[in-house]
């Protein structure tokens, strides 16, 4: 299947709104989205038999690699398997058979090493109490229908609890279509995550600015700081699991006091899911206004080479925090806003000892250690620990900028991002 590339002047952005449906269209949402497992489980099934059969005989069935080839397969079967399904969207059974299929490959590239990070196991098939409700729509009735309101397939129009007239004036004026929108039940509310291509900005002017992010797990998330070792900015961390640790203990206990399966138990984990959904909302908006204010205002951002994954498996004290930092969607974010606003992006080593080398003379501070929050250098400096990281990091691309880009070795290398083709002139 070929990949979606949108055209010159144009982007893909995606924005997740809340629904306010009526019960009869949550009702449409639910059966879409219970159709949607059934063709998945179906796949899942088909795949499972070819590969039986191959282990039996030697011939193994390869349209179950093939998206197209098993819906023309299901197709000629629907009527006999699910003689209800002109009651659902073809969405749903065409985003059931693609999900099984993308499974499956991904399973074979995890096998063969060409799928990197954590081993994927084969498809396996979904239970209803456990599958997440979602459902993806990219024909029928699609649109934005006003400042609170959007069109889906079998459901109508559909009042969202949102404004979201900046969607609609993009789609009123001809600057944005919609390509795709997916519903889904996130802590016992509908949301719809709309995918638009719109026409990109004008080209922002050129910035020069330098800043080195240190990522903290203290009171500050982010430090920004100049090359000069002025602070810039610092963002509050909000800890927002922390904040919620309490009240997410009186709702696992509650949840663990009902009998599974009931209608209590369902309201229980309603009710968990609400406090966990608040404690993603509230990361991340500080995230996502963070990163938007630093690839608008400044020309480059260094940031470090993270290793999420062991840090969170790292000091029992540290686990949670590191979670709650989640610097790995930051560095996510901070990548793809650099290619919208004409930003770049720098990556320093991993092994870039940014805390402990002086930002006055450059000696390395070996003995330093995590507790250290302040340390004084032999020429007399006295150093934050974060904010001399962060300094230390700013001054990276001016000492290394005759390093190639894809030197694994070099103190730091930029990021190479894919740039938007910004429409007319430079704006003034």
């Amino acid at each position: 299947m070929v990949k979606y590339r949108s055209p010159a002047g144009m982007i893909v952005r995606g924005w997740t709104v809340a629904l306010d449906p009526a019960p009869e269209q949550a009702a449409v949402f639910r059966r879409d989205c219970g159709a949607r497992r059934f063709a998945y489980n179906w796949a899942v099934a088909q795949i499972k038999r070819s590969f039986e059969a191959g282990r039996e005989t030697g011939d193994y069935d390869r349209d179950v690699w093939s998206g197209w080839a098993l819906r023309k397969r299901w197709n000629q079967v629907k009527g006999d398997v699910a003689p209800w399904w002109a009651e659902c969207s073809k969405e749903a059974y065409a985003g059931g058979i693609a999900g099984a299929v993308t499974a499956l490959k991904n399973w074979h590239g995890s096998r063969t090493g060409k799928r990197p990070g954590p081993t994927v196991q084969f498809p396996r098939f979904k239970k209803k109490a456990k599958d997440r409700l979602r459902c993806t729509y990219t024909t029928g009735a699609l649109r934005v229908a006003g400042s609170r309101a959007v069109v889906l397939p079998g459901a109508g129009t559909v009042r969202t609890a949102e404004n979201i007239r900046a969607l609609w004036r993009h789609t009123r004026r001809g600057t944005g279509r919609v390509l795709s929108a997916t519903v889904r039940e996130k802590a016992g509310r509908w949301v719809v995550s709309l995918r638009l291509e719109i026409t990109a900005r004008r080209r922002p002017p050129p910035r020069a600015s330098t800043v080195g992010v240190d990522v903290g797990i203290g009171n500050h998330l982010l430090i920004v700081m100049h090359p000069d070792g002025s602070v810039t900015e610092k963002v509050p961390n909000p800890k927002a699991l922390r904040a919620c640790l309490v009240e997410l203990r009186r709702a696992n206990r509650a949840l663990a006091r009902k009998k599974e399966g009931s209608p209590r138990w369902h309201e229980a984990k309603r009710k968990l899911g609400r406090v966990h959904a608040r404690v993603a909302a509230v990361r991340s908006d500080t995230i996502h206004k963070a990163t938007t204010r630093l690839t608008k205002t400044h020309g480059a951002v260094v940031i470090e080479d993270l290793a999420v994954a062991p840090l969170t498996r790292g000091l029992r004290r540290h686990r949670k925090a590191w979670a709650d930092a989640a610097a790995g969607e930051l560095r996510r974010q901070l990548t793809y806003k650099a290619a919208w606003h004409g930003c770049d992006l720098w990556l320093a080593d991993r092994f870039y000892p940014s805390s402990k080398t002086c930002s006055a003379c450059g000696q390395v501070n070996t003995s330093l250690t995590l507790a250290d929050r302040t340390w004084s250098c032999g020429c007399g400096a006295v150093h934050d620990r974060d904010e001399n990281a962060g300094t230390n990091l700013a001054r990276l691309p001016a000492s290394q900028a005759e390093a190639p880009s894809d030197d694994k070795t070099a103190p730091v290398r930029h990021v190479a991002v894919k740039r938007v083709n910004h429409p007319g002139k430079v704006a003034a």
